[in-house]
C-alpha cells in the first residue's frame, strides 16, 4: 500500500477488541504509521455510538474517555488513553460544515466514546495525532453520511487530516454467541456473503450501489438490523476522492456475527 491516505472505514467490533488485536489490531497499527509518515496531524472520526438530533462536533482540548459499556471484563474499565482533542480544528470544521449548509453545533463537553478511542489505541499506540469527533444525528441515512464526508474530506485534505467511519461491516446482536471469539465454522452465511458483497462494490467503485444496499446486498437486513453501524462505511467513502484505491485489511469475524473488515481509502 502506498501513501496518500484519504480516509478510512474501520470495524470496530466489541470493546474487547481493545485487548485482543489480533490481526485486525495488528493491520490498524501499520496503517497508522503509514498515517504518520504523510503528515497526518488530526483524526475526524464518527462513530455510532455518538447520536444527537442535529450534527454536533467535540470542541474539547482534553475529551475524557468514556467507556460507554457494560458487563465487559474489568481490564477494559482501566483503559484511559491520552488523546488530545483539536478545537481549533474542530472549530474550523464547524465553519466550513455551516458555509456548506449543513448546519453544525460544537460540543465542548463531549469524551470520546470507544467508538473512536479503542481504533486509536491500535492505530497509534504511541498517541501523537490529535482527534475530533462528529456526532451521528438520528434521522441521518446512507445519502447524508456520504454527503457529510465529501464536506468533511475536502475539509481534511486541507487541513493535514483524515476521516475515519467506525462502525461495523455486520452488525446483529441476536446473531452473536459471546462464547466464540473469534471464528467459526457456524458463522451465519450472510456474514461472508455481506462482506463480499462490499469489497465486490468497493473495488468497481459502485458507490450508488453501496448507498441503496438495503435493497441491494445480499442479506443487509440481517446484518444490520439497525443501520448505525453501516453508516460509517458511506461516510467514508464520501471522503474519499473519484478514482481512489481501496485496500481490504486482514479481516476475522467475532462473536460469530461481527466482521471485523476494514477498508483504506487511497489516493494511489
Amino acid at each position: 500500500m502506498t501513501q496518500g491516505i484519504q480516509s478510512l472505514f474501520i470495524s470496530h467490533g466489541a470493546p474487547t477488541f481493545a485487548l485482543e488485536p489480533g490481526a485486525p489490531g495488528a493491520a490498524l497499527s501499520t496503517t497508522g504509521q503509514m498515517l504518520l509518515d504523510q503528515g497526518t496531524k488530526a483524526l475526524i472520526v464518527l462513530s455510532p455510538h455518538w447520536r444527537s438530533t442535529t450534527l454536533e462536533v467535540s470542541t474539547n482540548e482534553a475529551p475524557v474517555i468514556v467507556h460507554d459499556f457494560h458487563g465487559f471484563p474489568a481490564p477494559l474499565y482501566t483503559l484511559k488513553p491520552e488523546i488530545s482533542g483539536a478545537p481549533e480544528l474542530a472549530h474550523k470544521a464547524i465553519d466550513a460544515l455551516n458555509t456548506a449548509g449543513i448546519h453544525t453545533w460544537a460540543h465542548p463537553q463531549q469524551g470520546f466514546d470507544h467508538g473512536a478511542w479503542v481504533p486509536y489505541m491500535h492505530l497509534f499506540p504511541k498517541g501523537e495525532p490529535a482527534m475530533i469527533q462528529v456526532s451521528m444525528p438520528i434521522d441521518l441515512n446512507n445519502q447524508g453520511a456520504h454527503t457529510l464526508g465529501k464536506q468533511l474530506g475536502e475539509f481534511a485534505r486541507r487541513n493535514q487530516a483524515v476521516v475515519v467511519g467506525s462502525g461495523s461491516l455486520t452488525h446483529n446482536f441476536s446473531d452473536m454467541d459471546l462464547g466464540r471469539k473469534v471464528g467459526s465454522d457456524h458463522e451465519p452465511d450472510y456474514v461472508k456473503q455481506f462482506t463480499a458483497w462490499i469489497a465486490e462494490q468497493l473495488a468497481g467503485e459502485h458507490d450508488e450501489l453501496i448507498l441503496e444496499a438495503v435493497d441491494h446486498a445480499p442479506g443487509f437486513v440481517r446484518a444490520h438490523p439497525e443501520d448505525d453501524h453501516f453508516l460509517p462505511l458511506p461516510f467514508a467513502i464520501g471522503a474519499a476522492t473519484q478514482g481512489r484505491r481501496v485496500y481490504a485489511l486482514p479481516e476475522d469475524v467475532r462473536y460469530n456475527a461481527l466482521s471485523m473488515q476494514s477498508f483504506v481509502f487511497s489516493s494511489q
